[in-house]
């Protein structure tokens, strides 16, 4: 009689794009915007040159966006004040320095976290090596419940939300 199919173990980079406030971390809320389980640091890095500049448009739209009204809108630009989050979130698709350091944390197997602050928030892009088990059954996947690097608790099913993008979702 056969046992089934055995269980198949893969490594995964798990990747998350988060807001989070920047008050005192012990109670602070975080929001987490999308995840992807990746198959290579490659790969991740990806999924980040993708939610960077998502991220920016959420925190700064771009002036030429279909829905800011034009020409004289509710929409101003704000007195600069020295942390311009969403300018370092849209430079990071072509910072080449950033990519090699994120690909060297990556496949040494460590964390890798890229955290910029502004307006009393964080906004991060972080991956983490994963194992996968499956049974070798298609989209038979276990993966682990999504949970930001360093984060104070993990958020609750009601605060998660599934981007574009984002990988098959935790059991």
């Amino acid at each position: 009689m056969s046992a089934g199919p055995s269980p198949v173990v893969l490594r995964r980079l798990w990747c998350e794009c988060s807001i989070a406030e920047a008050k005192d971390p012990a109670i602070a809320r975080e929001w987490l915007l999308g995840t992807y389980a990746a198959s290579s640091p490659r790969l991740a890095i990806r999924w980040f040159a993708t939610w960077a500049p998502r991220l920016a448009d959420l925190i700064e739209p771009p002036r030429d966006a279909p829905w800011v009204p034009k020409p004289n809108g509710a929409l101003r630009p704000a007195r600069e004040t020295g942390l311009d989050a969403a300018s370092a979130l849209r430079a990071w698709p072509h910072d080449v320095g950033e990519h090699d350091q994120a690909l060297t944390a990556l496949r040494d197997g460590t964390p890798y976290r890229f955290t910029v602050s502004g307006s009393g928030l964080r906004y991060c892009l972080s991956a983490r090596p994963i194992v996968v088990h499956s049974h070798g059954r298609p989209g038979d996947l276990m993966l682990p419940p999504p949970a930001a690097v360093d984060s104070p608790r993990p958020p609750s099913q009601g605060e998660a939300s599934r981007g574009r993008g984002a990988g098959p979702r935790a059991p």
